[in-house]
């Protein structure tokens, strides 16, 4: 993905000379300040050459004038969240990015910074290109809602346990009830958001372990189901009858290949942001599908509880929320 940043005048030129990129987004930024010197100012006009353009109607203002303008960081550019989901989807498939506002300098300079930061590391080289005077608060308000939306865009198919399954898990932890006031399992944001902070909270109170070796210590140490959050993938189907019950995957430890059993059987589907593909069946109850015996899960993210089996030499795991399912 190539991400560039134009002004309107050198945009405008391109769209005349009929020579607009294929392949091609586009982010336009106008300003409503220059509406009410202008009754007739309004964007660039993209309808002939580009059906995707994001159109922003924001105020070019840095951090400290934001107050005197009756901003807050917060409340100033409120689109933020819906563009980063624009940019995720035009990256999920494939897209170039042109980013543009009026004189190519700064919001479209902060925007396209904070999109090369994310997906390549490089947002320097925007702010080292004495072109460009890149908004620091477009810069990390886009940048911060790429990383948010982008979680919610890979969670596509995810198990969530049932809000008083996870209330009784947050009471063992001894967390704040507020931390699950917005969880809701069909909800695949809130439970992305859920797992998120839970995970961080964890991990500040160093209860949280996410390598096999950790993990595995830890269990035969403490002799006590610890919570772990980790990445899987090579899943093997868990079969106890006709249907199946779960997943399993393999820790390395040591010379050692410990057998990890993650019991589910039903899982949702994230319909705010993709369109459910065809062989996905749904449970009788109608809230969400069945895991089925076609495999079609490799990977996935985990977060819940683990209990070590002496007699069989295993490790038995309860999620609680299991994401990126893939």
């Amino acid at each position: 993905m190539t991400v560039s940043v134009y002004s309107r005048e050198a945009i405008e030129r391109i769209i005349a000379e009929g020579s607009f990129p294929d392949n091609t987004v586009v982010i336009c930024f106008y300003d409503p300040a220059i509406k009410r010197i202008d009754k007739d100012y309004t964007h660039v006009d993209y309808s002939g050459v580009c059906k995707d353009v994001f159109y922003s109607e924001l105020e070019d203002l840095d951090l400290e004038v934001l107050k005197r303008k009756g901003y807050t960081y917060d409340i100033y550019f409120p689109e933020a969240d819906d563009m980063a989901m624009f940019i995720v989807k035009a990256h999920a498939y494939g897209k170039n990015i042109i980013c543009q506002c009026e004189y190519g300098q700064s919001r479209s300079a902060g925007c396209a910074a904070a999109i090369l930061e994310y997906f390549y590391h490089n947002g320097i080289s925007i702010f080292t290109d004495y072109k460009y005077y890149p908004n620091q608060v477009v810069y990390h308000k886009v940048y911060d809602a790429i990383e948010r939306q982008k979680r919610y865009f890979d969670n596509k198919f995810y198990f969530a346990a049932d809000t008083d399954v996870a209330k009784k898990h947050i009471a063992q932890l001894h967390l704040s009830e507020t931390l699950i006031a917005d969880y809701k399992p069909e909800n695949s944001h809130s439970v992305v958001d859920f797992k998120s902070e839970i995970e961080k909270q964890l991990s500040e109170r160093n209860q949280l372990y996410c390598t096999s070796e950790e993990i595995i210590d830890a269990l035969k140490k403490n002799k006590q189901p610890v919570y772990a959050s980790f990445k899987a993938s090579k899943l093997f189907y868990l079969y106890f009858g006709w249907n199946p019950d779960g997943v399993g995957i393999r820790f390395r430890y040591g010379c050692e290949e410990i057998p990890v059993y993650i019991y589910f059987n039903k899982y949702y589907f994230n319909n705010s942001d993709h369109r459910l593909v065809l062989y996905h069946r749904r449970t009788d109850g109608n809230h969400g599908y069945r895991l089925g015996s076609r495999g079609h899960f490799k990977s996935l993210s985990f977060f819940g509880k683990l209990s070590w089996d002496s007699e069989r030499k295993m490790i038995d795991a309860v999620p609680l929320i299991m994401s990126n399912m893939a």
